[in-house]
């Protein structure tokens, strides 16, 4: 009980700090054009709706859909998080982005998380008030909200209703301890402030009584373990930064998604692209680089010019995501 207490009042300053920061008067230039709750989950925080400039939801004009989940380690944070992210890309890929929340850990133990994505997702994407274009539909999440959106577009429920999957950074593999997630890194020396504290969410996440029972590499935990290329929609862009614990199996994760096709592998600024499969490596960079800011004024502007890059690029991605009618 005094566990539960004590990240109950983490989150709630982690939260309330938050909600001031992205304010509308310390944030004005990133705030969303709406707010919704969906019955289905009451409970949460609202969703954030972020549509393009002059784009008017009375008019006829329907737009691509990106349904966006933040992260927090499965235990803080809310869908405010990702608000300058969500309003970049609506502005630049032209779409309407409806950022969501999900149940927190120790409270919420697998599969609750999971669930409460799936079920917005569903409700979001048959909601009638939202003008989206529903066969251009895409799932993006960063950290453990990149995991649950590999998860559940997996789902059959789920997964015919996607064009695409962007993970950002995501925790695609809960075989694996912080040790050994560690030792890949290619610098020791840069400091990761998740490190050892993976364990600890690990044991947070699953409830103790039930965890025996599951296979740490069902999809719904460990998205790298996919069965085949179908099971995941036709366009996946996968993130990393190079000095994050888990870049090193986000990477086999891509790799793993264009084994079909690794001859037509081309090789980008930051990674390669395959048919279906793209691999974007922020170098220099730690886990959420783009969330926290540095103190050092030099490293700083790298830090934003690295964000500015990253979030440039998922919009290009997404563009050329929705023009895409390749059959799977």
């Amino acid at each position: 009980m005094l566990e539960y207490l004590q990240f109950a009042c983490i989150r709630a300053f982690a939260n309330t700090s938050l909600h001031v920061k992205r304010s509308a008067w310390l944030s004005p230039q990133t705030q969303p054009n709406r707010i919704k709750s969906y019955p289905c989950r009451p409970n949460l925080y609202s969703c954030r709706i972020f549509t393009p400039p002059n784009h008017s939801e009375q008019g006829q004009t329907i737009l691509p859909l990106v349904i966006s989940v933040h992260g927090g380690g499965f235990i803080v944070n809310a869908p405010a998080f990702d608000d300058p992210m969500a309003r970049h890309i609506a502005d630049h890929a032209n779409c309407i982005v409806v950022s969501i929340d999900y149940g927190k850990s120790p409270q919420s133990k697998f599969p609750g998380a999971y669930d409460d994505v799936m079920e917005q997702s569903l409700a979001i994407i048959d909601d009638p008030e939202l003008p989206i274009d529903k066969s251009k539909v895409v799932l993006c999440g960063s950290s453990a909200g990149g995991n649950l959106v590999l998860a559940v577009a997996q789902d059959p429920k789920l997964r015919p209703k996607l064009r695409g999957v962007a993970a950002i950074y995501p925790l695609v593999d809960m075989t694996e301890d912080a040790k050994t997630k560690m030792a890949t890194r290619p610098d020791s020396s840069v400091p990761d402030f998740v490190g050892d504290s993976l364990d600890t969410i690990y044991g947070l996440y699953f409830d103790a009584a039930e965890k025996s029972k599951l296979s740490l590499k069902d999809v719904r935990i460990s998205p790298t373990y996919f069965s085949s290329r179908e099971s995941l929609p036709q366009e996946i862009l996968l993130i990393g930064a190079e000095h994050d614990m888990v870049c090193h199996e986000d990477e086999i994760m891509a790799d793993k998604l264009a084994a079909a096709s690794a001859d037509k592998k081309v090789a980008t600024k930051n990674g390669w692209k395959a048919p279906g499969v793209e691999w974007y490596k922020v170098h220099g960079q730690k886990h959420a680089f783009n969330a926290f800011p540095e103190k050092d004024p030099d490293v700083e502007k790298v830090r934003v010019r690295e964000t500015d890059a990253m979030f440039s690029s998922i919009s290009e991605w997404l563009v050329d995501t929705f023009a895409n009618n390749r059959e799977t």
